[in-house]
């Protein structure tokens, strides 16, 4: 394994952390070193707001929402220079830059009626709006509640998000996925700031190197959202929406070391000049020590070096138009294997390794005009290259991903109109037998969606698309959503639609990519196809200034068409074709959450009964690594002096249907119940300095291995699939973060 150049990249970021910090200190020379208070009150027309959402930036960054007579508190900062948000439906939102030096900081904020709102979120219907407001249910996860527990990827900072179960799919080499509502990994479009670039052969490694250091929050639509974003949204969406450099500190660095050996250390910097803000980012991760706590002989935890530079820039002119484009590079050499591996061991047969170097690069852009109000054009790529080794057996790979968007909305009266037309361009080669020339492809595709408000109490939004594929010709995915809101605090709705996908066979079926047994196809497959209805019921409860937010969802998908893979009729062949039956999907699910006496408590509560199960010539049967429940929780304490802030985070998951194996290597064909606990305790100290110890998975709960047959990884019957829970026991972390504010 050799990190020289992950280790090069780490002094280099470290000696760029100091000198930022050195000018930290030099600009807030006058900060006393004591706890700060900013609090106030969000009104209108001299009266109180009650809701409003109150957002924090500089070297803290919170979010609460005013009680209701319009308060907000945010109590145990560290001096510095902050900028307060104020932002409610119905209003536009107001912002006011102060300097806390010590003692308590009283503010006003005043709104306005609103002409055009303000994003918060795009991921349900596109054109910007309040999650309140949206048809579709949207789920936004702040990147303060991603902070409870410690994490080096999406992945795995999605762990405690109710209805979402990050599925690890190879115990060597841990290549994983994101499950919603218990279907498979790549049944969800994970999207980049609305992009759909993280899918295909980007969607087996590439999540990684989506760290949450960039991360403004995540946006989840549970459900086929094919009609905006096409193929791979069959069940759901997850969009991962990064810093605006707007709001960004000036500088940060953060860095965190566990007792097993991980290293990261992540920098930024938040440079503007005149209109155009920018944000700069470099992270860089580093596992080297091979640790084996369940005496397979093969290491529990990828040995890892990988490195990723984030930049990400918005101009804005004063007569409204606004161009922004970001770009990501990211290089990672992972390997998994048996211990005394080396690098000249790679694709040879005296020891088992997993070797994978990943290069990936992405490059985004959108342009809102001036000219044509409500145009909006946006276009995106991906280039991403692997080379690697699965023990002997060489799998290289490229893959090209281009899309482009033409967004128009027009308001009439009560209607939003919002029409569109996409392109996406792939391009993927490989050196398995099964791949004999490149294959390209270029999808076009139209769309439209009209949102009918019906007063204050109904909206409804109906909406189409049409995609060209080469081989199946014209796909339509229709969809519809109500919105009925009878009381001021309670919204139900309803949303159906359709779903479909096109399978990249051998971009997700690692034994299809070994190249060791011939592919087939038994028929000419046709895309997989769903059909979904799910009702959401939200209420809020008020409980004097803390009010409590209840969500109960039930839902149910069926998918017809779906594509599976046939390795039992004949040893030498993988025979694909389309399921002669169908898949269904159904649940229900409910979440709590409530702030309590501003910000000193507040908690997430979820749970998810889900039924995942398919039926093959008649046959029911469970859908592997589904489980039947799953439970996620989130608790802060925060403590005003000392300025201490304690996070309790977890997940409880139920028993799961697992792979069955032949005599001699027979495992439970069921999981038991389990739950892993998490730890964190903060320290908010002066000058935006922010330090803290945590513990994960504190009861050191682990499944064993996940190899069968781990004496004879050459062998025919070793498999590396069966992974149900933690493999990796009890780890303990420390780190820092300083922010410098603007």
């Amino acid at each position: 394994m050799n990190g020289r150049i992950i280790a090069a990249a780490l002094a280099w970021l470290a000696a760029w952390g100091v000198a930022a910090e050195d000018v930290s200190g030099q600009a807030r020379r006058d900060a006393t070193g004591q706890p700060v208070t900013i609090e106030g009150r969000v009104v209108l027309d001299g009266k109180s707001v009650a809701g409003a959402r109150v957002d924090l930036a500089g070297p803290a960054t919170r979010s609460v929402v005013a009680d209701s007579a319009g308060r907000f508190v945010f109590a145990g900062l560290a001096a510095g220079r902050y900028r307060v948000r104020a932002e409610h439906t119905g209003h536009l939102p107001t912002e006011r830059d102060v300097t806390a030096r010590s003692g308590v900081v009283a503010l006003e904020l005043v709104l306005r009626p609103a002409i055009d709102l303000g994003p918060l979120t795009v991921t349900g219907t596109m054109p910007p709006t309040y999650v309140s407001e949206s048809p579709v249910k949207v789920e936004v996860v702040t990147s303060r509640a991603l902070d409870r527990s410690i994490s080096s990827s999406l992945v795995d900072a999605v762990r405690h998000i109710n209805g979402l179960t990050p599925q690890v799919d190879c115990g060597v080499c841990y290549t994983n996925s994101i499950r919603i509502n218990g279907m498979e990994g790549p049944y969800t479009a994970v999207l980049i700031d609305g992009m759909p670039i993280a899918g295909a052969l980007g969607s087996v490694y590439g999540l990684n190197g989506i760290e949450p250091a960039i991360i403004e929050q995540v946006e989840i639509v549970r459900g086929p959202s094919s009609t905006l974003y096409g193929s791979e949204a069959m069940g759901g969406v997850v969009n991962v929406v990064t810093k605006d450099p707007r709001f960004a500190p000036r500088a940060t660095v953060h860095v965190s070391r566990a007792d097993h050996g991980q290293t990261e250390l992540n920098a930024s910097w938040s440079p503007s000049a005149g209109n155009v803000k920018a944000l700069l980012s470099g992270s860089a991760y580093h596992m080297g020590r091979f640790l084996d706590g369940n005496g397979d002989g093969f290491s529990d935890v990828t040995m890892d070096s990988r490195i990723a530079l984030f930049g990400k820039a918005t101009w804005q002119s004063a007569a409204g138009a606004r161009v922004g484009a970001s770009a990501k590079l990211y290089y990672e050499d992972r390997f998994g294997g048996q211990r005394g591996w080396t690098e000249s061991d790679r694709g040879g047969t005296r020891v088992y390794g997993e070797a994978i170097d990943t290069r990936r690069a992405e490059f985004m852009a959108n342009v809102v005009p001036a000219s044509v109000p409500g145009l909006r054009l946006e276009g995106s790529y991906a280039f991403h290259e692997q080379d690697s080794y699965y023990g002997a057996t060489r799998y290289a790979a490229t893959q090209h991903v281009g899309f482009g968007n033409a967004l128009f909305t027009h308001d009439a009266g009560a209607h939003t109109l919002l029409l569109g037309a996409t392109a996406r361009f792939t391009s993927y080669d490989d050196n398995t037998p099964a791949t004999d020339k490149v294959d390209h492809g270029v999808i076009p595709g139209v769309f439209v969606q009209d949102e009918f408000r019906a007063g204050d109490v109904v909206t409804v939004l109906a909406g189409a698309r049409a995609d060209l594929h080469d081989a199946h010709g014209v796909i339509v995915s229709p969809r519809a959503s109500v919105k009925w809101q009878p009381f001021l605090q309670t919204t139900v709705r309803v949303n159906a639609g359709t779903g479909f996908r096109v399978v990249n066979v051998f971009t997700e079926d690692h034994a299809a990519l070994t190249g060791a047994r011939r592919v087939e196809f038994a028929e000419s497959l046709d895309p997989e196809r769903s059909r979904s209805i799910a009702v959401n019921v939200n209420q809020i409860i008020e409980i004097g200034p803390s009010p409590m937010m209840i969500d109960l969802d039930f839902f149910h998908t069926r998918f017809s068409n779906r594509i599976a893979a046939d390795y039992d009729s004949d040893p030498n062949v993988i025979r694909y074709a389309n399921l002669d039956g169908h898949a269904v999907t159904r649940g229900v699910s409910l979440a709590l959450n409530q702030n309590v006496a501003f910000e000193r408590l507040l908690y997430t509560v979820g749970v998810t009964i889900q039924d995942v199960y398919l039926v093959h010539e008649g046959v029911r049967r469970r859908e592997l690594f589904a489980p039947d429940w799953r439970g996620v929780f989130g608790v802060t304490w925060n403590v005003p002096s000392p300025a201490l802030r304690l996070d309790w985070s977890g997940y409880a998951s139920g028993s799961m249907r697992l792979p069955s194996y032949p005599p001699g290597f027979e495992r439970p064909t069921r999981s038991p119940a389990h739950s892993v606990h998490d730890l964190k305790l903060t320290w908010r100290g002066p000058r935006g300095v922010d330090v803290y110890g945590a513990m994960r998975n504190i009861f050191d709960y682990t499944q064993g291995s996940p190899l069968i047959d781990a004496g004879n990884p050459f062998g025919d019957t070793f498999d590396t699939s069966y992974v149900w829970g933690p493999i990796e026991g009890r780890r303990i972390a420390f780190g820092a973060r300083v922010g410098v504010s603007r």
